[in-house]
């Protein structure tokens, strides 16, 4: 009966019928220890199943009772980096690696999340030693044309996508890979037909969002709102997804609409304007925001508060925050007021031994995680032109990773100690003459006050920003200031002392 059972999960695995082996395996596993077979059979089922966790649960298991099988280590991997623990995952192919040197697609995966870690030369190497170890050579090739991509090398990863199309024509990710290069360099025209070529081929959740958001940087905002939308078709989209039916524009009248946090604090902070348009409607708004925002938000939205740490309210419907823009029938934000829309009581307070000079806040880097943080954060002695000025003092206004480049040769005040969330932070902010800072959750903070703010962009920023010009509609106090081209901040730390004379 056992052996029936082991006969019918490896045929059923072998014929692509995952669910069969999951189950048969499963049957087998109650009466009898599994082996190395039977847990690859396992693992293998679950991870086609995208059941990540059940997957690396069984390859964690397999490890312990076989801990020098590569390839459970290479599987263990794979189910780590769908769960987003990228660090975990780059440390179970390594140990892969370790063991049996000559696996290309270990290399590859490798390659990828080298990339995710900032760790952009390793990923080039990678994907070489993917390439050279037999790999897929159109995946190796992606892998290598993304990696450079991320240094800025352009054309040498232009150059690599077309080399790996040559190897698989009808490769989506390629040419969306094509397609958001186009976008990264700001040739439109050469984007739009690429994102065609890979809609055709598999018309993907993450291509029409990749797309929706380069439509939302050009200012086509009819196009992009809805195709953004496809955001929520990931199973990251959202942090919880509510029992009660999402919102599609039904009467609101008498109607509880939970309005949810999907992204980061600046995008709850920038899109929680638009609820006071459904207010009006006479709906009865409920927030599900982040921890750190709650004294912030409190009193400046209407409705009630909730956070991520209260259990969910019982709602109608529900709304993620940046459809609002698409509910509200408000696409183009030029249509909405870049007025301030909160306030704050002023405490803590900036230090008073500080006399005589202008209180300036400074931010520099943003959240180390986030995918293009390598792009957007400054090093801090970048903004050496700042430091000799006799009329200003910088502070810190920021909690986190970045206050460890403060020196004695970069004299700015930390502020971390006096702030426990974001009501501290907007405290501190109000003080000031005005904010420097790159494209992090303080520069939304400071527009949404009405504080005087200086945003330092790349040359290809969040979609929100658009490609051109000094003056954004989201905020009326906010000055923006571009890279002219890939990587120059000196030019952008130029014009900001000439700003701030």
């Amino acid at each position: 009966m056992t052996e029936d059972l082991i006969a019918k999960a490896l045929a059923a695995l072998r014929q692509k019928d995952f669910l069969t082996a999951r189950t048969a395996i499963a049957a087998y596993a109650q009466d009898n220890a599994l082996e190395l077979q039977h847990f690859l059979i396992k693992g293998l089922s679950e991870l086609a199943l995208a059941e990540w966790s059940a997957a690396a649960k069984t390859f964690t298991d397999a490890i312990e009772a076989f801990p020098h099988q590569p390839q459970l280590w290479l599987n263990l991997g794979i189910a780590q980096e769908n769960l987003g623990y990228v660090d975990e995952a780059a440390e179970s192919f390594e140990e892969s690696i370790d063991l049996k040197n000559n696996q290309g697609d270990a290399y590859g995966n490798l390659s990828n999340l080298y990339r995710k870690q900032g760790r952009f030369d390793e990923a080039v190497a990678m994907a070489h030693l993917a390439f050279e170890h037999g790999a897929p050579k159109a995946q190796a090739l992606n892998s290598l044309g993304l990696a450079h991509g991320k240094q800025g090398k352009f054309e040498a990863a232009t150059r690599t996508f077309n080399e790996a199309l040559q190897f698989d024509p009808t490769n989506a990710d390629i040419h969306a890979n094509i397609a958001n290069l186009a976008i990264d360099q700001l040739r439109f025209n050469d984007a739009w037909p690429a994102f065609s070529k890979a809609r055709t081929l598999q018309d993907s959740a993450t291509l029409k969002r990749d797309e929706g958001m380069a439509r939302l940087l050009t200012g086509d905002f009819a196009k992009g709102w809805p195709l953004y939308e496809a955001r929520l078709e990931l199973p990251t989209a959202l942090r919880t997804r509510p029992p009660c039916p999402i919102y599609k524009g039904e009467m609101l009248a008498g109607k509880k609409l939970l309005l949810v946090a999907e992204q980061g604090f600046g995008d709850t902070i920038m899109f929680c304007r638009y609820g006071e348009l459904l207010a009006k409607q006479g709906a009865e708004l409920l927030w599900y925001v982040q921890k750190p925002l709650q004294w912030l938000l409190k009193g400046n939205l209407p409705g009630k508060l909730f956070t991520e740490e209260d259990p969910l309210p019982e709602a109608d419907y529900y709304l993620p925050l940046l459809s609002l823009p698409l509910v509200t029938g408000k696409l183009d934000p030029w249509d909405i007021s870049s007025a301030p829309y909160m306030e704050v009581s002023v405490s803590p307070e900036l230090p008073q031994a500080i006399t005589g000079k202008r209180k300036i806040g400074l931010v520099w880097t943003g959240s180390p995680t986030h995918e293009r943080d390598h792009e957007r954060s400054i090093p801090l002695g970048v903004f050496a032109p700042l430091f000799n000025r006799k009329d200003i003092q910088l502070f810190a206004p920021f909690t986190g990773a970045g206050l460890e480049e403060i020196t004695s040769a970069t004299p700015v005040i930390s502020l971390a100690s006096s702030i426990k969330d974001f009501a501290d932070t907007a405290a501190l902010l109000k003080q000031m003459e005005c904010l420097v800072t790159v494209d992090t959750a303080v520069a939304h903070l400071a527009g949404a006050l009405g504080v005087k703010t200086y945003l330092l962009l790349p040359h290809c920023p969040d979609w929100r920003w658009g490609t051109t010009g000094e003056k954004t509609p989201w905020y009326n106090s906010m000055t923006l200031l571009r890279q002219p081209s890939y990587g120059d901040w000196e030019s952008v730390i130029s014009t900001l002392a000439e700003k701030l004379t």
